[in-house]
């Protein structure tokens, strides 16, 4: 048996169990291809709106005006923004839209502004409000967004989400590559993750626009104490496994996210998210080995780690082509034949690779296949790049596996809706 082999049959065997093992997950892609059943709240709630706006000013005025436009009663909501200077032109915003701000000044990241104003606003009116809903400041709201979220409360969970899309393809010229292929990131968060794990009362993974925390759980928690990432939502998300939290998503309520049209803003965005999802995970691994290993959290354990499942298999066929690709070098070099073997075999762990990824791809494409604003052409378009795409995501995680240090919380390029008239 030739070392090429061998090496095929080790690392194919790794990646074969992590498949196996990721079954369960793979099952819950298809578990919004029906629509989710709709709940309705005879209760109206009252909703603090808060949002995270520093140095916001030049793209928060398309969510101020879908505030305005909401369904929701407006005595049943109040809204806050929340900012780091005093002269940020942000406060008059707010003030002339009907709303209130709150500036922290010493804020590092968007949990501490998050903070800041949950701790005010209790201070102030500990009482006043039912739930606390986080809205980042470049999104749009539909105009049943509050009204949804609202109806979501119903279902009893302490902490309710809502569902996100692509606020670039508002835009009359909407066609980007990188937008259209990074947006599916949200269908994989949500309607192929999200929605199934709802559906069966499993921890969702939160996200930290368009979510929404019942009051009672932000009183308990004393604010928000997750502040020690860049990724708030994901402490949080581990937070709810080791808490025992329950969560829902509702694909009704609609949030629609800005994503950067450029692929080195995407890529910078990208690795400081999964920077913070390995810290968390990090942060958070002795809380959880610590709960009770009832059936219901050994479920959400694995839920929760599944995308560790996700590093093991693809790290191990990457790590095949790569020692393959060495292999053929070596053998090239000393004029054995068996080089055009361990190319091939090279070869067949990258399309192996690309093809895992096709299938999601579809997958998100077949359950979101109402939700996604593009033509057919467009999505066969994205059906055939977006593997391609995701495939950065390894040496990005690579990058974050090793990575000690902390990212910096840094303000990114906007997109301009104001100019799309």
């Amino acid at each position: 048996m030739t070392f090429t082999f061998v090496i095929a049959i080790v690392l194919g065997s790794i990646a074969a169990l992590a498949l196996l093992a990721y079954i369960p997950r793979i099952i819950g892609w298809f578990g919004a291809i029906s629509p989710q059943k709709k709940l309705t709240n005879e209760v109206q709630n009252k909703i603090a709106l808060i949002i995270p706006a520093r140095d916001e000013s030049k793209v928060i005025g398309t969510l101020l005006a879908s505030i305005e436009n909401q369904t929701y009663p407006k005595e049943y909501f109040d809204f806050f923004t929340v900012v780091k200077h005093e002269d940020d032109p942000t406060i008059d915003l707010t003030k002339n839209a009907g709303g209130k701000s709150y500036v922290n000044k010493s804020q590092k990241c968007k949990g501490d502004a998050l903070d800041f104003c949950m701790k005010s606003i209790l201070a102030e009116t500990p009482d006043l409000y039912d739930a606390y809903l986080i809205v980042d400041a470049d999104c749009v709201l539909d105009a049943n967004f509050l009204t949804e979220m609202n109806a979501g409360l119903a279902s009893g969970a302490q902490i309710v989400q809502g569902k996100r899309l692509i606020k670039n393809r508002l835009l009359k010229k909407a066609n980007n590559l990188v937008t259209d292929c990074n947006g599916v990131i949200w269908t994989i968060i949500d309607q192929i993750g999200n929605r199934f794990k709802s559906d069966h009362n499993i921890t969702g993974m939160t996200i930290g626009t368009g979510i929404m925390l019942r009051s009672d759980l932000v009183k308990s928690l004393g604010g928000w104490p997750y502040r020690q990432t860049l990724t708030e939502d994901i402490e949080l998300m581990y937070d709810c496994v080791a808490k025992n939290i329950e969560t829902y998503y509702t694909e009704y309520a609609h949030v629609y996210v800005e994503e950067a049209p450029q692929l080195a803003a995407t890529n910078s965005r990208r690795t400081r998210w999964m920077t913070g999802v390995v810290d968390s995970r990090r942060l958070y691994s002795k809380p959880i080995s610590k709960i009770k290993k009832t059936r219901k959290n050994l479920i959400n354990i694995y839920y929760t780690h599944a995308l560790e499942i996700v590093y093991l298999y693809i790290g191990s066929l990457y790590i095949h082509t790569l020692a393959q690709i060495l292999a053929a070098v070596v053998l090239g070099i000393i004029g054995n034949p068996a080089w055009a073997m361990a190319l091939l075999l090279a070869g067949s762990s990258l399309i192996l690779i690309y093809l895992s990824f096709f299938i999601m791809t579809l997958a998100c494409l077949i359950s979101d296949r109402k939700n996604l604003r593009i033509n057919f052409g467009r999505k066969l378009i994205v059906l055939f790049a977006h593997p391609l795409y995701y495939m950065g995501y390894i040496s990005i995680i690579w990058k974050a596996l090793a990575n000690k240090n902390p990212q910096e919380w840094v303000c990114v390029e906007r997109v301009d809706f104001a100019q799309d008239k």
